[in-house]
């Protein structure tokens, strides 16, 4: 009993003393130190955040530079010819497909170098050869020009006369093959295209040839209707003209033309059908190759130039010109532009 009569008072003191602490002004200034601290904290905190970022970029930044400089070295001291490719020497992001990138353009220029190479040592073989199918005949030439000089008899000397005029006009084809090689494969040549009537210029073409296969006795078979097709004219009748030359210098059996659907709204295919000698001698692949022959003896007339004068013709024009074996057959097929 006692004990409760001394807390009661305490108690009520207690009370008394904390009413008066929080009614005082002193504790509302300690509550003010109290959040003034917290607010200090907290942008305590978030300065510390901002630096961790800073320094973080700062640092990224620094392995950016780095990584750049290292790789702008390496390439800066590479060799053109040199198989050295570009290595990653961090994973930053976007850096291995940087890297990655810059290796495949390497690459790309490396394939177009060797290609270019090729190419040009194809040209040289190629042009070698060539010089050589002009010098023949050329040389045949002035040994008849010298001999009809020489020649008394009148009857003789037109001979020698007429054989050193055959040289000549073979040189002469032979140059022409050459130029018009050199035209066709000008990005630059004019070409006006507008509608073809297709079967005129396959009927002019073969009339034209059609000596040459009466010698041979072949008959040529043309099957085509009233086509109109979207090309050049002369462009056109040159492409012709030199499938048929073609088949004529290699084929060992008359020639086939048939025009048939393409599957596309008024496109056809040419195709020119007749049997070779010798198919397995035949590499479809490089048949519309520059140079490219087939006789690898050079025994057959012809520059090699033919083929390709005709498939850079066909691709000024948009048409697309290929070929395949069937059975003992060449077929060459050129597919027009619809109408």
């Amino acid at each position: 009993m006692m004990s409760d009569a001394l807390l009661e008072p305490l108690y009520r003191w207690l009370r008394s003393v904390a009413e008066w602490l929080l009614a005082s002004s002193t504790m509302g200034s300690w509550v003010g130190v109290v959040e003034r601290f917290r607010m200090v904290e907290g942008i305590v905190v978030a300065a510390l955040l901002l630096v961790g970022l800073g320094l973080g970029a700062f640092f990224v930044c620094v392995c950016y530079a780095t990584e750049l400089g290292r790789q702008a070295r390496f390439l800066a001291r590479r060799e053109r010819l040199s198989n050295a490719r570009l290595t990653c020497g961090s994973r930053l992001p976007g850096m291995v497909a940087m890297v990655d990138a810059v290796n495949s353009e390497i690459d790309a220029a490396d394939a177009e170098r060797v290609a270019a190479l090729r190419a040009a040592d194809e040209f040289s073989r190629g042009l070698s050869a060539l010089s050589h199918d002009v010098r023949t005949p050329l040389t045949g030439a002035r040994g008849y020009l010298q001999l009809a000089r020489e020649e008394a008899d009148p009857a003789r000397k037109d001979e020698q006369l007429a054989a050193a005029d055959a040289r000549l006009a073979a040189m002469s084809g032979l140059l022409d093959e050459l130029f018009s090689y050199a035209r066709a494969a000008d990005p630059d040549t004019p070409l006006e295209l507008g509608p073809v009537a297709l079967r005129p210029v396959l009927e002019q073409v073969l009339l034209g040839h059609y000596p040459e296969f009466e010698v041979r006795d072949w008959e040529p078979e043309l099957d085509c209707g009233d086509v109109v097709v979207t090309a050049d004219r002369e462009a056109l009748a040159r492409i012709v003209e030199n499938l048929v030359v073609n088949a004529l210098r290699h084929g060992s059996g008359p020639l086939a033309v048939r025009v048939r659907p393409a599957g596309e709204k008024d496109g056809v295919v040419v195709e020119f059908s007749n049997p070779v000698a010798d198919p397995s001698a035949i590499d479809v692949d490089r048949l519309f190759e520059r140079f490219y022959q087939a006789d690898a003896s050079r025994a057959t007339a012809g520059s090699g130039l033919g083929l390709s004068v005709a498939a850079k013709l066909a691709e000024a024009q948009g048409m697309t010109l290929t070929a395949h074996l069937s059975g003992p057959n060449l077929v060459c097929q050129l597919g027009t532009v619809p109408n």
